[in-house]
């Protein structure tokens, strides 16, 4: 990269691509026209771009086809459109890739200088979605449960067994809800309550509009909880279905529209053939109304459709011959998903029962669908029994017996795939093309473990974020990130310069770089910290826990009886951390490790 010329970047072939490319320019000295058919997106556009400077030389005329689909139709459409490259495209994606190298030949030796650790690499949006899955596991660390308890009332109202649940802001405590039952009448004797009033009766519309049909985060959050499908696997097996099959003897059709979107709009046409096979097969079903959102998400890949298939009449057991078994799950997914998203919403009505009895107020809710809509299309839902209640006001509950559940609130989850993925569209930090390959980056370089879906970091994971939060939050801040993107799209919108932009970033990052750095508390352990320390700890647990066998020095109590304040109850002084452990389970061992050496499985 030339920092001296506008950061205009400098280009290398990649191993083994000169050899293809030389077989892509050898068929076309033998073409009267060239066409060039990358991928429909700022990656693609970038890829043309250096095709074209390589093919120019052969004097031939070369025009631009963006497939959106691989299907006759839409190849003849786009050969006669007759279109070029789009420069300001390419001048966004250089941007991109240029203010990403800067980030990362930067950042990345600073982390060897200041952690001690060689071979440390910090990539910008890695960086955000790394600090998500920190903040995360601080929140399970930092989490106190609480019990509290729900009353509940047992009886009848007009001969028709009930439950009343008793409404309240607050959660009770068991103090609290002894007060509440002698409010009530029950206590000190269960018998003096015999009956309550129903006082008020509250009803609204129930309308649950279908999903939308599949953007790239939806389909992998989806693909992920659905069918077990990591991100990768899902774009792999989504690109195969994007290239198409050859359908008995004829020509090869793609199956599915372009599959790296924002977007979750359909277009006219694919619209009108999914309802025409919708009021042929499933009558009934199709909605009278366009469900699409009036307003989406402005990204510059929102001009792209939603991921849907290029024919609905091509359903998935009409074509599984044709397809692995592993690309039927997914394209039954796209399909039905795309189906759904033409369906009518499910209509029904809500009635909530009131109950007072002195200022405490008991519910009932009932719910009665009037028509299931796009949910009759699912055929192993089961269906729910219903009746309509008729009570009135002034009815009463007849009282018979009351019932105290115990509870407790849930410390946050770990994120899993499709949650962060789901989460990276919704913040927009990053782009489509780039969310599979953000977590098997950070995979990679063992800031992050993944067990049984549940994702966590690892102590080299939290040490490295840590240090990049504290130090270039400016930088891989969420809103920082997502302004950014903003910034690219407003470089192919004409409306910002290439050149402007990047060195923008480069003297704010290179501020950030002469000043004083702040330390961490992290402090390195005697173990090696590039190796995912987890595993470390693991094998420390295993020793330590061989160790006290029939020694009465070091208790391990249940995770559960850990006192509130999370103090270490071995040495009293630190305090007890959570990490995600390789076999899933998380440990807990004390902030003064190798100090103290507490440290104890999830029970």
């Amino acid at each position: 990269m030339d920092f001296k010329n506008q950061f205009e970047p400098e280009y290398e072939w990649l191993k083994g691509k000169k050899t293809v490319f030389s077989a892509i320019k050898t068929k076309a000295k033998n073409a009267s026209i060239i066409y060039i058919a990358s991928d429909p997106d700022r990656e693609g556009e970038i890829i043309a771009k250096h095709c074209y400077d390589e093919l120019i030389k052969l004097k031939k005329p070369i025009f631009r086809l963006r497939l959106k689909e691989i299907s006759k139709e839409e190849v003849n459409r786009q050969i006669q459109l007759k279109a070029g490259l789009d420069l300001a495209e390419i001048e966004s994606q250089i941007a991109r890739r240029v203010v990403d190298r800067i980030f990362g030949f930067e950042v990345s030796p600073d982390l060897w200088k200041q952690l001690k650790i060689s071979s440390l690499s910090a990539g910008r949006v890695q960086s955000t979605v790394l600090h998500w899955i920190c903040e995360r596991e601080l929140e399970i660390q930092n989490f106190s449960k609480e019990i509290y308890y729900q009353l509940k009332l047992n009886g009848s109202v007009s001969n028709q067994s009930v439950v009343l649940d008793h409404q309240t802001k607050d959660k009770l405590d068991s103090k609290s809800i002894q007060k509440l039952l002698s409010e009530i009448e029950i206590l000190p004797e269960p018998t003096r309550l015999k009956e309550i009033t129903l006082s008020q009766i509250k009803k609204k519309n129930i309308k649950r509009n279908p999903p939308q049909a599949f953007s790239t985060a939806s389909l992998q959050e989806t693909s992920f909880r659905v069918l077990g499908f990591d991100s990768k696997k899902t774009m792999k097996l989504a690109q195969m279905l994007f290239e198409g099959k050859r359908i008995g003897s004829g020509e090869r059709i793609g199956l599915i529209t372009y599959m790296r979107t924002d977007s979750t709009r359909v277009s006219d046409q694919k619209r009108e053939l999914g309802e025409k096979y919708l009021n042929q097969n499933y009558p009934g079903l199709c909605s009278l109304q366009n469900n699409t959102p009036k307003k989406q998400k402005k990204y510059s890949q929102d001009a792209h459709e939603a991921v849907i298939p290029t024919n609905a009449n091509y359903s998935p057991d009409s074509i599984s011959s044709y397809l692995s078994l592993e690309e039927k799950k997914l394209y039954s997914l796209i399909w039905e998903r795309f189906l759904v998203s033409l369906m009518k919403p499910e209509l029904g009505e809500e009635t909530v029962y009131e109950f007072e009895k002195n200022n405490h107020t008991f519910v009932h809710k009932n719910e009665f669908i009037t028509d299931p809509g796009f949910k009759a299309f699912a055929k192993s839902e089961k269906k729910k029994l219903q009746k309509r209640l008729d009570w009135k006001l002034g009815d009463r509950f007849q009282y018979e017996s009351y019932s105290v559940e115990e509870k407790q609130t849930e410390p946050p989850v770990r994120y899993t795939q499709g949650k962060l993925v789901q989460k990276m569209e919704d913040t927009g930090v990053g782009r489509p093309s780039t969310y599979g390959s953000i977590l098997e980056t950070l995979k990679t370089r063992k800031y992050i473990v993944e067990y049984h879906k549940s994702i966590g970091p690892t102590a080299l994971g939290l040490k490295v974020n840590e240090y990049l939060f504290l130090n270039f939050h400016d930088m891989i801040g969420e809103s920082f990130t997502k302004d950014l993107e903003e910034k690219l799209d407003q470089v192919t919108d004409k409306k910002e310069s290439r050149v402007s932009l990047i060195q923008n970033f480069y003297e704010g990052l290179m501020f950030i770089l002469r000043s004083p750095r702040k330390k961490t508390s992290l402090v390195s352990s005697q173990s090696n910290t590039k190796e995912n320390v987890i595993s470390s700890e693991e094998s420390k647990t295993k020793k330590s826990l061989s160790k006290q066998k029939g020694k009465k020095s070091i208790v391990t109590p249940p995770p559960s009886n850990l006192n509130k304040q999370n103090i270490c109850p071995v040495c009293k002084e630190g305090v007890v951390k959570t990490k995600l452990g390789k076999k899933g389970k998380t440990i807990y061992f004390c902030s003064r490790y190798p100090h103290c050496d507490y440290i104890t499985y999830e029970l």
